[in-house]
């Protein structure tokens, strides 16, 4: 902010002095007003906003500590500055108790008040950024509120339709005795279809979940690789139909894990199938698990020889619907190369890692892979036999 960008009242009872210091402080590059007493100031004030009153206190009239108190009961933005004697410092003092920003002494230095204004001035700044930066997360908050709301509403308005139209369908198709070629494939290409707006309803519900997961989830031990070697077990055939090379490597077979069981096996899960769907046929994709015993800490790592992801993209993978592909070849699928969901798969890794207390990171090559790390705390506690 530039000292022509702030607009200063001047309030002095004695003419000449009052212009001397018009002339000072348009010499600094403010905008100027003036008044010739407390009275006529706050009648400008009344007009018009200023950011700065620079007022004498020994007026008459109305003296300038009680037009500070009366510019600081309507206008607490507005920031004064006293012009005081040396044999009244401690008029200024208690200016200063009632809301002044500082003074200056009579007769006024050139420096010294260019020092005095140039730190109201920054004060001023700072303020305006402070409720710049009020305002816009207020906004975000409205904005996630919202989002809260529309995953809510449209969860629950779509899954009664769509249970019904599940149900309709299975009746069709046992009360269909025979049925031709063709018949079979549209009612396949239907299923087809209503399984994948069903997933995609249920993983607008799982975001949901997992942004509450820190408050609401009960703690348990377990032992971590065996819960996520069931998970890559699940999802094996899912690789071998893509034609992708898929490994499992843990440097211990029991990693004592106290936390969110689903949870846990849910972040590996939406790991995996993001590797899975962004791993060309004959690609690679590397599931390791290795505990760190002298800092207490596993870590859980992805790694794919996939189409990786652009620089400028890895800070917002991880924000709620959003997604790397051009959407403008979306597709629905969650297996086939480059098709997507809805985007919440990594935004829900980061919800269950950061409930956890732990750590995501992710390095990636466009054209040679990504690698996804989570770095989670050890549990001292065995597993429950």
């Amino acid at each position: 902010m530039d000292f022509k960008d702030i607009s200063l009242l001047v309030i002095e009872d004695e003419e000449l002095v009052r212009e001397s210091y018009v002339d000072m402080f348009e010499l600094f590059g403010f905008q100027i007003d003036e008044a010739a007493n407390g009275q006529l100031g706050l009648q400008k004030l009344a007009q018009k906003d200023y950011d700065i009153v620079i007022t004498d206190l020994n007026m008459p009239v109305m003296d300038g500590l009680e037009t500070l108190k009366r510019i600081k009961k309507k206008n607490i933005q507005t920031e004064v500055i006293v012009i005081t004697g040396f044999a009244t410092i401690e008029n200024a003092i208690t200016a200063m108790k009632e809301g002044a920003f500082d003074y200056i002494t009579k007769p006024i230095s050139l420096e010294h008040a260019r020092i005095v204004l140039t730190r109201c001035v920054q004060h001023i700044e700072a303020v305006h950024e402070n409720e710049a930066l009020r305002n816009v997360n207020a906004r975000l908050r409205q904005v996630n509120e919202l989002k809260d709301k529309f995953i809510t509403i449209t969860n629950h308005e779509m899954r009664t339709p769509l249970a019904v139209i599940k149900g309709y369908m299975e009746l069709l198709d046992l009360s269909l005795e025979e049925k031709g070629a063709e018949t079979e494939e549209y009612i396949g290409i239907v299923n087809s279809t209503l399984g994948e707006l069903i997933e995609l309803v249920e993983r607008m519900h799982n975001l949901s979940e997992a942004e509450a997961a820190a408050a609401r989830f009960k703690p348990q031990t377990f032992n971590l690789v065996d819960s996520i070697i069931e998970v890559a077990a699940g999802m094996k055939l899912l690789f071998q139909k893509r034609g992708i090379h898929f490994s499992v490597y843990s440097n211990e077979k029991n990693i004592p894990f106290t936390g969110d069981k689903n949870g846990l096996r849910r972040m590996v899960r939406e790991l995996l199938q993001n590797s899975l769907k962004f791993t060309e046929k004959e690609g690679r994709v590397t599931l390791r698990i290795k505990k760190e015993r002298a800092h207490g800490k596993v870590y859980i790592k992805v790694e794919d020889t996939g189409v990786g992801i652009p620089g400028d993209q890895l800070d917002v993978i991880f924000e709620p619907f959003y997604e790397v592909q051009d959407v403008m070849h979306h597709s629905t699928s969650q297996t086939d190369f480059m098709g997507g969901g809805i985007g919440v798969g990594l935004s829900i890794v980061r919800e269950i890692v950061e409930a956890a207390r732990g750590e995501i990171a992710v390095e990636s090559t466009p054209g040679e892979g990504s690698t996804f790390t989570v770095i989670l705390p050890c549990s001292q506690e065995s597993v429950p036999a």
